[in-house]
């Protein structure tokens, strides 16, 4: 039809593909390429190139960089660069005419050290870290619970004695079925610490990520085939020695920045709500006969108390080491004295001499143990004291993580 114009949609399409291909044009022809010697074989070939150059804007304007990208052709025909047909790509260097100034970060002789702040911690990182201390913590205490209760199911061999029948209903009300080696409650502990580590792998020791998924394999392989009793005991013998090694990696090896603090604030919380709550549940009125030398071993406290009280010193003996006592590592009063120095460590924790409100909260439940007699700590108060804990916890997350 006279007059008709061309569709210009093939022809669009066309120089696209060849555009894509390598083929440069000049308006709407096609160009032939310059060609550069290439080694191939052990001689050199002229080949087509084709050189993106960048150029870069600083304070004085533009300015070409002294490089570029380069496409070689596969074949010596100068009017195509076809990637899917064996060409080539190569980064393109301008060598100096004269030698080269060496830049270097490293500092220089007699230079000054300057250090660098470890700078601010994400909420997020914090809140991970936190979780991280909490669920070792749980972990460490499901474990020393189930190692006593295997323990005494292997000499016994018979589950539905007094102290094994309770020790199955406290482990069931914090979601560990004591029916079967490895319960799936400890398993979810160990996978959510593996998982909130996960989360902040650059903020601890390397040996100490290894160890924790070595704990996680471990665990894994042992709920395959560990049986109840004897069996049972020593795969908790084990998998506490590795919640131990990886404490220790971590708290040797990292750095003491506010991301330690938040780890070892999860570590103190955990620890003394799983301590009260155990010490509430072993020396209730009704607790079977067994219950305080339980307590004793799962608190790991069994030499001290020996060596600190005489023989008739009564089940108040009990609370003060493991409740009121300041030197023993795993009583309430060392999480809370513990608790109480990193809050007030933590950024807006003392502000020109006041406490923030989380840092109030932990004095006064500080102050409260302190002055404390064992025979204040009834079921009732310990009951409180837990409660207290988890309070103080819920107040970082609100002061820290919103």
């Amino acid at each position: 039809m006279l007059g008709a114009t061309l569709d210009p949609a093939p022809r669009d399409a066309l120089r696209a593909r060849l555009v894509d291909e390598g083929i440069a044009f000049v308006g709407q022809e096609p160009v032939t390429l310059s060609t550069a010697p290439v080694y191939v074989d052990g001689r050199l070939e002229p080949r087509p190139i084709t050189l993106r150059v960048y150029a870069a804007r600083t304070n004085k304007g533009w300015t070409i960089m002294p490089g570029g990208f380069a496409r070689v052709g596969s074949t010596a025909d100068t009017t195509a660069i076809a990637m899917q047909r064996g060409g080539q790509a190569a980064d393109v260097w301008v060598v100096s005419s004269k030698p080269v100034e060496r830049i270097t970060l490293l500092a220089q002789d007699g230079e000054k050290l300057v250090r660098q702040s470890v700078g601010n911690l994400p909420s997020r990182a914090a809140d991970n870290l936190i979780w991280l201390g909490r669920y070792a913590e749980r972990c460490e205490a499901t474990v020393r619970i189930l190692r006593a209760y295997n323990a005494r199911l292997a000499e016994v061999s018979n589950p539905d004695i007094p102290l094994l029948a309770d020790t199955r209903v406290y482990l069931d009300s914090i979601d560990v079925d004591a029916e079967h080696a490895l319960p799936q409650g400890l398993l979810a502990a160990i996978d959510s610490a593996v998982h909130s580590a996960g989360q902040i792998r650059d903020r601890f020791s390397p040996d100490g990520w290894l160890a924790l998924t070595d704990l996680r394999k471990t665990s894994r392989n042992f709920a395959a085939r560990v049986q109840l009793g004897d069996d049972a005991t020593r795969a908790m013998t084990v998998l506490l020695r590795k919640l131990a090694g990886f404490s220790g990696l971590v708290h040797e090896n990292m750095y003491r920045f506010a991301g330690w603090r938040f780890l070892e604030i999860g570590r103190r919380l955990e620890r003394g709500i799983q301590i009260a709550g155990i010490a509430r549940w072993l020396t209730r009125e009704d607790a079977p006969d067994g219950a305080l030398d339980m307590l004793l071993e799962v608190g790991d406290s069994v030499m001290t108390h020996r060596r600190r009280y005489n023989v008739a010193a009564g089940s108040n003996s009990y609370i003060d080491l493991l409740v009121l006592d300041p030197l023993n590592p795993r009583s309430v009063l060392f999480q809370v004295e513990a608790l109480k120095e990193q809050i007030e460590q933590l950024p807006g924790g003392v502000a020109e001499g006041l406490l923030s409100d989380t840092a109030k909260a932990v004095l006064e439940l500080h102050t409260e143990l302190r002055v404390a007699e064992p025979e204040d700590m009834t079921s009732e108060r310990l009951e409180e004291l837990g409660t207290a804990i988890g309070r103080l916890a819920r107040l970082i997350a609100d002061a820290y993580f919103v």
